[in-house]
Formats: structure tokens, C-alpha cells, sequence
């Protein structure tokens, strides 16, 4: 399907797969951010994470700068006051921050920055440690409080050799090396994994191999929309960029713990309907979360504002749902962004649900970017397009379409007088989900987009999951 063309309204910001940046005009977090100071001679101390404050000072007047990270743009032509706040991310992660500064005379500097040194990245990189003796070795770096499990030697799609120590080395025999080609993975405590390869010609570290299981969840419908909980795991066939993958596992999503995102729209349109609104979500989260399931809630305005942090806390949730006030204008695509951060470190099964009486109005982001966002994620989205005095543009509501249909959601239109039932429907859905693992052998292009397609061996029956992910 092809995306929807948009047009920008503000051009000079842009987003980084795992940095948001988002406004802070509003009240989104209960703390003011923290700031960093950017300049030629400034060297920040500490940890550098979260919502951060980043001020930047040029030495002249009248700049324009731009702002790269890890070599990847984030901001461009920013004037003064010279601010951008920029998420760091829950955790501290080592950084490289390059700024450049011109003014209309082309007076130019320039000048790199590096915060949270020594904090790295899960990373792995293989050489040949003494070639004629067919002994290699993998270099690695893991992130502070998820250290190294394993580092793995493969061969043909399976691991042959494991060592939880470092120094990672392995002798490789005549046979291995005689293919030319070498694949080494690294894995940490919480389950996170990478590999690298090298090759008689030349350093092909940027493929990755796809061997490690793969998680899915994926809700089945019939042929009228009904959801189906009792499918018979032999049933499932899933197609990963043109190769079937190995199903592992097939159980009932249901008993695994989610985090939800519950998102509702707090803009001055939805002045008379809020009380309703929230009245119904409140119903929504008493039916729909149990013990271990966490919530987090953002309030749909000028600038997303979360109203409460992921808690499991249930009174905590229903009092933020209730005390919301509406006013502004909606900024959908950026409070859909924020979501996703909040439920990005996530280990639990996840899902966006939204309300909203309309489209996009104020965001600093863009369809396009939302869309690649949502796509990396693999976080469902359910929308709810709430129609009561006015009738919600159909062309707003294809784009939820698109987006929910994309990640293995989809979109209900609901009024005052099936909301209730609307919200149930999304009830019903996750209860019924299947958890898959399955395995791929195939190999892959680092940010490769992956189509993935997941079949029912029934005429009867229909699947609905994510319709990709792009490889890591």
C-alpha cells in the first residue's frame, strides 16, 4: 500500500529511529528537563538521559545550526534561542553530538561533543585473531546493567560453540574456515542479540543472519470480523520476506503481561464529549488489565502531555483518565511518538489504543515520519474515530487506517452511543491473541524493511499482525 503523501508544516526538525524530539511546552512530565549546554568549550558531566534540554551556544549571533548524533541529523537551521529538547532514552547510552554553526556571511564552526562516555551500545565485531592457526575473536560492548550472556559461534543456521567470558575466541576447524566465512553472535542477560560475519572478501559486518527466535502476536478473525480465540496452532503458517519461517511456539497471548498506551483525544473539539470519553476508557482499563499489566496515559493536545507514567496502579490510572480537561488543538502524530517511547523498553506484550474525533493539527512530526516510527516499533495501534456533532474527514481516518493496519491494529468508529462497545471490541481482541515464536534462517541487510505475512490453513479464517519490521 502506498503511504499518504503529507505536506510539513515545519521542516526544520527530524527524527532519529530511537531519539524523539518532542515539544515541551506543555506540562508532559511532571519535572522540568534537564539541560545540556552545548558549546565549543563546555565538556557535560554525568549521566545524560530522558527529556533533556539541549541549549546550544554558537559564539556568534544570528546562526543557524545544525545538529547531528552518531551521524544522523536531528535538527537543522535552528535560530535563536538555540534550544532543541531531545529524549535520551531511559538509559544512559554513549553519545556523539556534532554541531555546526553558520551565519548569512558564511562564518562557520563546528565542534563534536561526546556525553555518557563509556557507556556503550550492544555491539560485536569479528576479526581474524591469527588466521593461520584459524583462531578468531569477537570484540563486544554491552550496555551498563545488561551484561554479555554468551558469544556464539554459528555454522549453517545453528550455534556450535558458547563462551560467557571474555576472552571471546574461537578455533575454527579446516571445514569451517574452508567456506570463507565466519558468524559470530553476541547475546546479553535480557535477551538482546547481535552478529557480525566476516569473509575471506572483505568485512561484511553489516549483514546480519536472522537465526534467533522471532516473536509475533497475532490476532485471527473470521470471515464477518469475529475474533477467534481457539485456533489450532497447527493451523499457522508465517511467510518472513519470502521464506517460511520455523513455527517454535503457538499459546494464548493472554496469560503474558501487557503495557497498554491509552491515548485520548483532549483537544477543545472534544469539550462536551470528554466526560464520556474518559468515562468509557475508565470501563475499558478496569475490564482489560490484570494483575502484572502496566498503563500509561497521554492526553491528545497541543503538545501530547502524559498524564501519568506506566504504572499498574489502577485508581492511580482511572483518576488521570478523569481529571483531564480539554483544550488546544491535536497533535496526534507526536502524542502516537511519545507512546511509543514510553513502551519502547518494554519486555511485556504491548498495544496503542487511541481516541480521537479527528485528525492531526499540531504536530511537530509528520505522516511520514510516524509511519517509519510505527513500523520499527511493532506496537499494535487501535484507533477509536469518535464521531458525534461532526463526521470525522475520511481522509483521516484512511491514514488510521493505514497505521493500524500496518502494525496489527485496526480502527473503529464509534459515537456516543456504541463507544462503550467500541473499546470492547479492542478488549476482546487482545485477550484473543496468539503468541508465536518462530525462526528464520535467512540472511538480511542491516534497516532492511521485512515484509512478514502470517497465513491460516483455512478458507474460514483470517490473520492479522504487523505487516513487517525493519532487520536490526
Amino acid at each position: 500500500m502506498k503511504t499518504p503523501a503529507v505536506t510539513r508544516s515545519k521542516a526544520n526538525l527530524s527524527l532519529l529511529p530511537t531519539i524523539l524530539l518532542i515539544a515541551i511546552a506543555s506540562a508532559a512530565y511532571a519535572a522540568e528537563p534537564r539541560q545540556l549546554l552545548l558549546s565549543r568549550d563546555s565538556k557535560p558531566e554525568g549521566e545524560v538521559k530522558g527529556l533533556v534540554d539541549v541549549v546550544i551556544s554558537p559564539g556568534f549571533d544570528d546562526a543557524r545550526v545544525s545538529v547531528t548524533m552518531d551521524g544522523q541529523k536531528i535538527a537543522d537551521g535552528v535560530i535563536a534561542p538555540y534550544r532543541i529538547p531531545i529524549d535520551f532514552g531511559l538509559q544512559p547510552v554513549e553519545h556523539r553530538i556534532n554541531v555546526t554553526a553558520l551565519t548569512a556571511d558564511r562564518k562557520r564552526v563546528q565542534w563534536v561533543t561526546t556525553i555518557n562516555r563509556g557507556h556503550l551500545p550492544l555491539t560485536i565485531k569479528v576479526t581474524p585473531a591469527d588466521y593461520d592457526n584459524r583462531i578468531f575473536e569477537a570484540a563486544v560492548t554491552a550496555p551498563d546493567g545488561d551484561p554479555i550472556a554468551g558469544v556464539s559461534l554459528w555454522d549453517n543456521g545453528k550455534p556450535i560453540a558458547t563462551l560467557t567470558a571474555p576472552p571471546y575466541r574461537f578455533t575454527l576447524t579446516p571445514e569451517h574456515l574452508a567456506t570463507q566465512f565466519v558468524q559470530v553472535t553476541a547475546k546479553t542477560k535480557s535477551g538482546e542479540e547481535v552478529a557480525d560475519f566476516w569473509g575471506a572478501g572483505g568485512d561484511v559486518h553489516a549483514v546480519t543472519l536472522d537465526v534467533r527466535t522471532v516473536p509475533l502476536f497475532v490476532s485471527v478473525v473470521d470471515r464477518n470480523g469475529a475474533t477467534k480465540d481457539n485456533v489450532d496452532a497447527s493451523l499457522f503458517r508465517i511467510i518472513d520476506n519470502g521464506t517460511e519461517g520455523k513455527i517454535l511456539e503457538v499459546t494464548k497471548a493472554f496469560q503474558q503481561p501487557i503495557s497498554i498506551a491509552l491515548l485520548l483525544d483532549a483537544s477543545s473539539s472534544m469539550t462536551y464529549s470528554m466526560k464520556q470519553a474518559t468515562a468509557a476508557a475508565v470501563t475499558f482499563v478496569k475490564r482489560t488489565l490484570k494483575e502484572g499489566d502496566r498503563c500509561v496515559v497521554f492526553s491528545v493536545r497541543d503538545s501530547p502531555r502524559r498524564e501519568i507514567a506506566l504504572t499498574a496502579d489502577r485508581q492511580a490510572i482511572e483518576s488521570a483518565l478523569t481529571n483531564m480537561k480539554p483544550s488546544g488543538r491535536t497533535s496526534l502524530w507526536d502524542a502516537i511518538a511519545s507512546a511509543e517511547r514510553e513502551l519502547k523498553d518494554e519486555k511485556n506484550r504491548r498495544a496503542i489504543v487511541v481516541l480521537t474525533d479527528g485528525g492531526d493539527t499540531a504536530s511537530i512530526m509528520s505522516f511520514d515520519e510516524i509511519d517509519r516510527l510505527t513500523k520499527e516499533s511493532g506496537v499494535p495501534i487501535y484507533f477509536i474515530a469518535y464521531q458525534e456533532d461532526a463526521i470525522v474527514d475520511p481522509k483521516e481516518v484512511s491514514r488510521l487506517r493505514y497505521l493500524a493496519g500496518e502494525t496489527g491494529g485496526f480502527v473503529a468508529e464509534a459515537s456516543s452511543q456504541n463507544l462503550q462497545a467500541k473499546y470492547g471490541d479492542i478488549e476482546k481482541d487482545l485477550r484473543a491473541q496468539y503468541a508465536i515464536l518462530y525462526q528464520i534462517t535467512d540472511f538480511a541487510k542491516r534497516n532492511q524493511w521485512r515484509r512478514v505475512n502470517v497465513q491460516l490453513k483455512s478458507p474460514q479464517l483470517v490473520a492479522r499482525t504487523i505487516r513487517g519490521y525493519f532487520a536490526q
